[in-house]
């Protein structure tokens, strides 16, 4: 282990929250509607088919299981883990479902830098074949940009918000790669 405490096999994750957005408000807001027309749905179907009472003793298991289903996609996280110098992005449902977005190899960077001045054009000029996003929000303060290419020649760019270990740990794996800022949180 070095003196920054960060060695080959040394684990480190962190989590970022997505802040509300309009579209995660209209994404909520939809869900209710659908949840209203669904109970409304069964109200409807049972007066046709004069079988009320059972069908409004379903409504209660089948909202809880449609909010089950479907309420957790409103609440999202990004998990960020550094393992052997190997970034693996992830972004979590309502703390329940994992998706894994990619995962990086950071030796393979060719830039990670603050999304500002003077690095927004050297982010600008970079040519890629995909974006991962793993940040509160596209406007966040402390947007960093990470660029790459993968073995199979993909070009890709992760946007994320680095703790300042984050940062030591890119720096460990390339340290050419890595772009000075002293604000981090």
């Amino acid at each position: 282990m070095n003196d920054l405490g960060i060695g080959s096999g040394m684990a480190y994750e962190y989590v970022v929250a997505e802040k509300k957005s309009a579209a995660l408000i209209c994404k909520k807001i939809c869900l209710i509607l659908l949840y209203v027309l669904w109970a409304t749905g069964f109200l409807v179907v049972g007066i046709t088919t004069k079988l009320l009472v059972p069908l409004m003793a379903l409504v209660p298991l089948t909202l809880w299981i449609l909010l089950f289903l479907t309420w957790r996609f409103t609440v999202i996280e990004y998990e960020l883990s550094f393992f052997s110098g190997v970034v693996t992005v992830s972004r979590i449902y309502g703390g329940r479902t994992r998706k894994k977005l990619a995962e990086i190899t950071i030796r393979e960077l060719e830039g990670v830098c603050p999304c500002e001045e003077p690095y927004t054009e050297r982010i600008n000029a970079f040519a890629h074949d995909k974006e991962f996003f793993a940040a509160s929000s596209p406007n966040a303060p402390e947007l960093w940009a990470a660029m790459g290419k993968n073995e199979d020649g993909t070009r890709y760019i992760l946007w994320f918000e680095p703790t300042e270990k984050a940062l030591k740990v890119f720096r460990f794996y390339n340290s050419s790669a890595v772009a000075a800022k002293k604000n981090v949180h």
